[in-house]
């Protein structure tokens, strides 16, 4: 009974995050269409969104109400669960490369990038840049390790609840 309590906590965070990556991902897709190689972090996201919306409606739905669901639910949580699991697994990798590099590495890097920016305000020093990557690396580590508490529940509760999916069509 916990840990049902702790995915639907894990679930009600993920949420605005899926409905933010939702809105940015229609805006990646329409990019993606001009320049493919944008196609794969579109797939990523759109995987992430599914998958959390799934299991939300899994386990308000399904689980709360003891109501049986179709077959094709679980196919749709377990595939796109696969595709968060990478998509965490990315995020936690870039996180912990950016904790483990140091701040005068970084500071080469984002100097490299700044000297491409034409017209970026004053404000806009090598050293705000470092503290900004250093934030969202630690939101992101954050992100990824609730995603990854969330997916790991998530299979025990496929399991757990298997009798509430209705058999697939012999056709």
């Amino acid at each position: 009974m916990q840990q049902l309590t702790i995915f639907k906590i894990l679930t009600f965070i993920l949420v605005p995050f899926a409905i933010l990556f939702g809105l940015m991902d229609i805006i990646l897709l329409l990019s993606a269409l001009a320049n493919p190689t944008f196609l794969f972090a579109v797939f990523l996201v759109g995987g992430f969104c599914i998958y959390v919306f799934a299991s939300l409606f899994f386990i308000t739905k399904h689980v709360k109400h003891n109501m049986p669901a179709p077959a094709s639910t679980k196919d749709w949580i377990r595939v796109n669960a696969y595709v968060s699991l990478f998509f965490s697994f990315m995020f936690l990798m870039n996180s912990l490369s950016m904790f483990y590099m140091g701040d005068a590495e970084l500071k080469t890097i984002i100097d490299k990038f700044l000297d491409t920016q034409s017209k970026l305000p004053a404000e806009f020093t090598p050293a705000l840049f470092v503290k900004l990557m250093r934030s969202i690396s630690y939101f992101f580590f954050f992100f990824s390790l609730i995603l990854l508490a969330h997916l790991s529940i998530c299979f025990k509760l496929l399991k757990q609840y298997a009798y509430l999916f209705l058999p697939k069509d012999p056709a």
